[in-house]
């Protein structure tokens, strides 16, 4: 029991830690979603690094759900699934949206896979869907799946740097 307690205490503070430097940072402020600040924070890198964004800013009307940032004019939406999501699910993806990140954390806490695609390649994917449900999920990597059939995966040495 003591050892729990203990743990117990270390995430909260992390946790609390976490949240005092995030709500400074402007493209990270918000809501007591950690994995989901976390995401956006990888999201804000690749955008940058990997699709050379220069102006990002988070999304000025957060009344609007389907998108977390905006990146050069684009709607962005970020969702973050970690190894310890039983499921392989994580939440709705919701319009409207321009592009959409799907990050992987695997079970060492680190980025394992980075996907990405564009609202009209989803349109084309999902029109001959009649079975899938808007939900981002690990199965959108697969190869018949939206971001390994209609958009890119970056893996390995590509994505390690984010985390």
């Amino acid at each position: 029991m003591k050892k729990l307690r203990e743990l117990s205490r270390e995430y909260l503070l992390a946790r609390q830690k976490f949240r005092k430097a995030t709500d400074q940072d402007p493209l990270l402020s918000g809501n007591d979603n950690i994995v989901g600040r976390i995401g956006e924070f990888i999201a804000v890198q690749f955008l940058k690094e990997e699709l050379g964004r220069k102006k990002i800013v988070k999304n000025p009307n957060p009344v609007q759900k389907g998108y977390d940032i905006v990146a050069d004019r684009k709607k962005v939406s970020v969702k973050t699934i970690t190894a310890e999501n039983a499921t392989g699910r994580t939440t709705s993806i919701k319009e409207p949206w321009d592009e959409l990140i799907l990050v992987e954390l695997n079970d060492e806490s680190r980025v394992s896979r980075i996907g990405y695609v564009k609202f009209v390649d989803f349109k084309k994917w999902s029109k001959y869907r009649k079975d899938w449900y808007p939900v981002a999920s690990r199965t959108m990597f697969n190869e018949d799946g939206l971001i390994g059939e209609q958009g890119d995966i970056c893996e390995g040495k590509k994505v390690e740097r984010y985390l």
